[in-house]
């Protein structure tokens, strides 16, 4: 992926604040964001990011380093939505 960072983030409509997973390699970058997609409740919002610190409406971040805890904890999110 070189320099470039991409960051898959997992929000509930109108709660403040999200979960942030930044990707390891390309392919979890291709991956992962239809796989939540497949996993998400209406209400859960799944976006794509290069630069979180730009995007103000999405904070605070609560970053989550392992994919697999990432993935766990956004069907959790589905309970609450």
């Amino acid at each position: 992926m070189g320099d470039k960072k991409i960051y898959i983030v997992a929000k509930i409509f109108d709660k403040q604040g999200c979960l942030a997973y930044q990707c390891k390699s390309v392919n979890e970058a291709r991956c992962l964001p239809g796989t939540l997609e497949a996993l998400r409740a209406e209400g859960v919002q799944i976006v794509i990011l290069d630069s979180p610190e730009i995007y103000s409406e999405y904070a605070p971040y609560s970053y989550v380093e392992d994919m697999k805890k990432f993935i766990d904890m956004v069907s959790q999110m589905n309970r609450v939505a």
